[in-house]
């Protein structure tokens, strides 16, 4: 994580992600943690993940409006673990 431009923004948006799927945060909270990170990043070289958060957040806002509430649990964990696996894959600004 050491390599990251904004590596606070990307603990705060892991943590708030491993509460989620813990059960420790709600989906208010977590989408707060994204839109918070989303606007502390301004470099170009790490405009992927400001990219990156915004659609996370957006499938989440579509999943909490658009899919039966049944749902709503195992569709909003697919999308964090696509961004937590994105992440992951991508731990180095210049990558």
């Amino acid at each position: 994580m050491s390599n990251w431009l904004y590596p606070e923004a990307i603990a705060r948006v892991e943590s708030a992600c491993n509460l989620f799927i813990s059960g420790d945060l709600d989906i208010n909270g977590l989408q707060a943690s994204l839109y918070q990170s989303e606007l502390e990043i301004e470099a170009i070289e790490e405009s992927w993940f400001r990219s990156l958060l915004s659609d996370t957040e957006n499938k989440l806002e579509e999943i909490k409006y658009l899919m039966p509430c049944e749902e709503h649990k195992a569709a909003m964990r697919d999308a964090i673990e696509q961004l937590l696996s994105r992440i992951h894959g991508r731990g180095k600004a210049s990558g």
